[in-house]
């Protein structure tokens, strides 16, 4: 790596641990702790200005953890300032939350909650979801993450009866995915490339505690299961089949395919299996140009099969296609930071050199773009084409601190 790209990356080291320390941490660490019932507050506006209601989901409650969790294992190390002891504290009281009012008898979890724990779905029906396999995994990642920084099992085998159902559901395609309905005839890349996370989160738990679990098999499997969404020009197909001159066909959401990139690289480092890496790094630069936005820069939600633009073909009206066609221009945090991750640990962890001219190209437009700024507080989540803040959410009603926390502290590890 040339020296002023190497002064390039230790600026963004730096700029990311002061936007940890001084804006996203002490936003979250403040307003998000429930000290009277456990748990966290994310109901928050676009803006995190105020707090727009009290339900607590069980997808963003199990993410909490795992940050708290990991912070503690980044301040341990010397690479955050802060206090372990609380971080651990409160991603205890975090997963007895989860624990107590989220897992039920059956190995799923309850979608949502209300603040003090009881089921959203039966305290207030009205069509509320009662199930997301997503809840149920991202349940399991916060506990795993837990078990392995304190090497506490206990935490581990109580996210295991929720692992085995979480998988055999997503192996059976029988998973349900609200808030992303999956349309009839598909099968997803989401929740396979969720299930190699948690998978990889359970595997690192488990040798870390000295463990001989089935979570390696598992996440063998999981990741071929991930790799059959890649197509042969380096890009990844959100549902299968990816066939016809169909809106379901044709659209490709990149920031998906690129989170999932980092994810297999670390897996196939745990299982010593390195079958994919060369053509998954060779794929990164493909992404990331088949996202990037022309007119604007930055990358577009979602694209079509040809070009970085609205997605084509037959509308066939499906709610899943509604949320396509009214959002593919939208950029989203998330799609940024989890793209300047994984530049950045293909750049820094494998040489791979035509991922660096993508880490400073997306970085530079994601720290110029979301955070702070427009009267908001901590960073602006979703943007309009041209960069402007849009008042609405991503998915569920909150304003969830995982992947720009998860992704700022890999670019102090990487």
């Amino acid at each position: 790596m040339a020296d002023g790209a190497d002064d390039r990356v230790v600026e963004i080291k730096i700029t990311a641990r002061q936007q940890l320390e001084q804006v996203i941490l002490p936003f979250w660490l403040d307003r998000g702790i429930d000290h009277e019932y456990g748990g966290f507050h994310t109901c928050f506006d676009n803006r995190g200005r105020n707090r727009t209601g009290t339900d607590k989901f069980t997808w963003s409650q199990g993410r909490f953890v795992w940050l708290l969790a990991h912070a503690a294992e980044r301040v341990d190390a010397g690479e955050l300032t802060g206090s372990v002891e609380d971080l651990l504290d409160w991603a205890r009281r975090g997963a007895r939350f989860v624990a107590e009012q989220a897992i039920r008898p059956d190995g799923t979890c309850w979608y949502a909650t209300t603040r003090d724990g009881r089921p959203l779905a039966e305290s207030r029906g009205g069509g509320q979801p009662d199930r997301s396999v997503y809840a149920d995994c991202f349940a399991v990642l916060g506990l795993a993450e837990l078990a392995r920084v304190e090497r506490d099992r206990s935490w581990l085998d109580l996210a295991d009866p929720v692992l085995r159902r979480a998988r055999a559901d997503i192996l059976a395609g029988t998973a349900p995915t609200p808030p992303y309905p999956i349309p009839a005839g598909h099968t997803a890349y989401g929740p396979k490339m969720i299930l190699v996370n948690v998978l990889l989160a359970a595997a690192q738990a488990d040798l870390a505690l000295g463990g001989d679990g089935p979570y390696r098999g598992w996440l063998a499997e999981a990741l071929e299961l991930m790799i059959t969404h890649r197509l042969p020009d380096g890009t990844f197909a959100e549902l299968l089949p990816a066939s016809g001159d169909t809106l379901l066909g044709r659209h490709r959401v990149p920031g998906h395919a690129i989170e999932g990139t980092w994810m297999a690289l670390a897996a196939m480092d745990l299982l010593d299996d390195h079958r994919h890496r060369d053509s998954l790094l060779e794929g990164i630069p493909a992404l990331c140009a088949s996202a990037w936005d022309p007119e604007h820069g930055g990358l577009l939600r979602y694209v079509d099969a040809e070009a970085p633009d609205r997605p084509q073909g037959t509308d066939g009206g499906s709610p899943y296609e509604q949320g396509l066609v009214n959002t593919w221009d939208t950029k989203l945090w998330w799609v940024h930071s989890e793209t300047a991750a994984t530049t950045m640990i293909a750049t820094r962890g494998y040489g791979h050199a035509e991922s660096r001219d993508w880490l400073l190209r997306v970085w530079d437009y994601l720290i110029a773009t979301f955070p702070g700024g427009d009267d908001g507080e901590e960073w602006i989540q979703i943007r309009d084409r041209a960069g402007r803040p849009l008042d609405q959410v991503v998915a569920l009603p909150v304003k969830d601190p995982f992947h720009v926390t998860r992704n700022l502290m890999q670019l102090l590890t990487a």
